[in-house]
């Protein structure tokens, strides 16, 4: 795998040393087993870790006590973009893209100085924050699915998170069955663009009115129909 990116670790005002991503998973916690170790008790263990499907870097939280937060806001999973100061513990991760020559800023201070006034977040405080960090705040109209076919039809999701997974892994959030269906095969994302659904991973292609999704991600637009395994849903927006 080509080295397109990294993670430069600082605490503080000083760099403490950058991480070129040139494997699938990068895992990030204060374990000495892990990619990045960052031994502070604000940590957990397994805290973090940063995936690289096809074209994507992903972050993922592992359930960790503090949580992870991205340009100050609480994430379970989000899409990494050139720019993105990911903050752990009292440490910043930048995401760099190696083909540009500009590097992240540190977030302001207030943010370290929040970590140093609460180290450990209790699981309902953090529910509460993740909940909040994933409600998109940009006026459009609500989006979401409905089952048409498959063991949940019927069933509505609607689309308020920033990020909704795809798959038959525990942490997804509309659960698609099948030997061929990747634990997180796709997701579907809220911009201020609109919503999108990229392929992640998995034997079985994710189709939308009938085409195959590629690399880049696909627009979504009111009607469309998603086919992944024996599961069909249909996209809509609800009126605002």
């Amino acid at each position: 795998m080509s080295i397109t990116s990294k993670l430069v670790l600082r605490f503080k005002d000083a760099t403490i040393k950058e991480y070129p991503l040139e494997n699938e998973e990068t895992t990030i916690g204060r374990k000495p087993n892990n990619t990045i170790e960052i031994d502070n008790l604000a940590v957990s263990g397994l805290h973090a870790r940063v995936l690289q499907i096809g074209h994507k870097t992903i972050l993922e939280d592992m359930g960790s006590t503090n949580g992870t937060l991205v340009n100050h806001k609480p994430i379970r999973k989000h899409v990494l973009q050139h720019g993105d100061v990911i903050v752990i513990g009292k440490h910043t991760l930048a995401f760099v893209d190696i083909k540009t020559t500009r590097i992240p800023k540190l977030p302001d201070e207030k943010v370290e100085d929040d970590m140093d006034k609460t180290m450990i977040i209790s699981s309902k405080d953090r529910q509460a924050m993740l909940s909040a960090g994933h409600k998109s705040d940009i006026q459009m109209p609500l989006g979401a699915v409905q089952i048409v076919m498959g063991p949940q039809a019927g069933k509505n999701f609607d689309l308020t998170a920033s990020i909704t997974s795809i798959g038959k892994g525990d942490l997804c959030k509309i659960k698609v069955k099948g030997f061929m269906i990747g634990k997180q095969a796709a997701m579907i994302t809220r911009r201020p663009t609109g919503y999108h659904i990229a392929y992640l991973e998995g034997f079985s292609k994710v189709k939308v009115n009938g085409s195959v999704i590629g690399n880049e991600p696909m627009t979504l637009k009111d009607g469309a129909i998603i086919e992944l395994g024996d599961m069909k849903m249909e996209f809509f927006l609800k009126d605002s």
